[in-house]
């Protein structure tokens, strides 16, 4: 690089403020990566990535350890996206002392010993306000190409949060999406004969009770911007729909009419939220407006609840009866007209299906079904408009939610009367226990993309 980029460079780096709430970062340089991964194939070939030691800068200390701590936190997260191995840090033990004395990087001696990417960090610690400044370097080593360059500044209370967000970079850079470190799953967790509202990170990490109700609650609902959870809770005597702010603040009462105000989903533009109401005597479908009127969708004496939208906003796929054998299906309908406008069932070969969720690629739907003496969750493809099993084994697997980036189903799993969070990739991971908490996990809701 020329000395005039060098200093260009070195301006842009002065020049950066980093909030301490949104940590932006500052893109040193980044190219697109000739490596792409097909998200849906069941098999494919990890990318081997080895990952270097934090090393500090020369006249800081680090007593806390924060440079080791922050490596296993981004090792585990890229084991988690199951798009990476993990080269042994042992054999490359020598060739990363001898990189230490220079400032290139040996390219073919990397890729000999097996790692196909290069990560390699350096960090300070500020001695007078504690902050953390972190910079991370992404190399291909088989193109023998610079991939990404990121710089963080952040404290130790947001330390996970920025080396989860560097992940999800690495993540995009190999296949073009973010990957899902940074974000949260909510779900319900019983207390002293109640049910609380927790969250915790991708990772299982982090793990932070939201509501105190002192009540029944049902069925947590993200808004698009991750800035609110919705449910229903009955803490006033009455299903009654509720708003409270991802922090476990500014909490709101939304509707409250006699009967169920339940199921709530949010609109993908966030300026709506379809609800099930029985204050016509019946299960019926709505959409609450942003000015709080109401526009029924569905008009069947049958029940008809758990209403899901499709990405684009157009469609609601929801639960009903309907079909006249007294055993739930999944339906599809027209977001604006309702079931006026005509409906279409998606599901068939079980007498119960309930608990959709659409993908945020509009391509699948996930539900649950039954399947034999046990509940497991099935995938509907909408091009090929077939399901398929998605959950085995044991047990049973209810109330699937999907991450943002569509790889992953997050879903209540119950065996021997243990109800507990799971995860599981559409790529045909094994599932993983995401919650071990001892109230137990319910009705899991995975969060939108973090704002930058």
């Amino acid at each position: 690089m020329s000395p005039k980029k060098n200093k260009m460079t070195r301006k842009i780096f002065l020049a950066l403020i980093i909030g301490l709430l949104l940590f932006p970062s500052s893109s040193i340089f980044a190219q697109d990566s000739k490596i792409r991964i097909d998200l849906q194939r069941e098999t494919r070939q990890k990318v081997k990535i080895a990952i270097t030691d934090f090393i500090l800068s020369d006249k800081y200390e680090d007593p806390q350890g924060l440079g080791a701590e922050s490596k296993k936190i981004l090792e585990n997260d890229l084991r988690l996206s199951e798009l990476f191995d993990l080269v042994d840090p042992t054999t490359f033990k020598e060739l990363e002392r001898l990189e230490l004395q220079r400032t290139s990087v040996d390219y073919s001696n990397w890729y000999q010993m097996g790692a196909q990417w290069l990560l390699k960090t350096q960090y300070k610690i500020n001695p007078l306000d504690k902050s953390f400044n972190v910079t991370f370097r992404l190399y291909d080593t088989a193109t023998e190409r610079f991939l990404l360059g990121k710089r963080y500044t952040t404290t130790k209370k947001f330390l996970r949060k920025i080396v989860h967000r560097f992940a999800d970079e690495v993540v995009l850079q190999l296949t073009g999406e973010r990957g899902v470190a940074e974000t949260k799953i909510a779900f319900l967790s019983e207390i002293n004969g109640n049910k609380e509202i927790f969250t915790v990170d991708f990772d299982g990490q982090n793990l932070r009770r939201i509501s105190d109700e002192k009540s029944i609650i049902l069925t947590p609902a993200w808004s698009p911007d991750g800035g609110w959870i919705v449910y229903t809770s009955y803490a006033q005597r009455n299903p009654d729909l509720v708003m409270i702010g991802a922090s476990g603040k500014r909490r709101r009462t939304l509707l409250k009419l006699p009967g169920l105000n339940a199921a709530p989903a949010w609109s993908p533009n966030g300026q709506r939220i379809a609800i099930v109401l029985s204050k016509d005597r019946n299960s019926e479908i709505y959409v609450l407006e942003k000015d709080f009127g109401l526009k029924r969708l569905t008009r069947h004496f049958n029940i008809d609840t758990s209403p899901t939208w499709s990405p684009d906003g157009k469609k609601i796929a929801f639960t009903s009866d309907r079909s006249g054998t007294g055993a739930p299906q999944i339906y599809v309908m027209d977001a604006i007209g309702g079931d006026k406008s005509g409906v279409k069932r998606i599901s068939f070969g079980s007498g119960y299906n309930d608990d959709p969720a659409w993908s945020p690629n509009g391509d699948k739907i996930a539900f649950t079904s039954r399947v034999g003496r046990k509940f497991q969750i099935k995938v509907y493809d909408i091009k090929t408009q077939k399901a398929e099993q998605f959950t085995f084994g044991p047990g049973s697997s209810e109330q699937p939610a999907w991450s943002p980036d569509g790889r992953f189903i997050v879903y209540r799993h119950k065996q021997n009367n243990r109800m507990s969070v799971f995860i599981k990739s559409l790529s045909g991971g094994k599932p993983r226990q995401l919650t071990l908490i001892q109230g137990g996990g319910y009705s899991p809701a995975w969060s939108p993309y973090s704002k930058r």
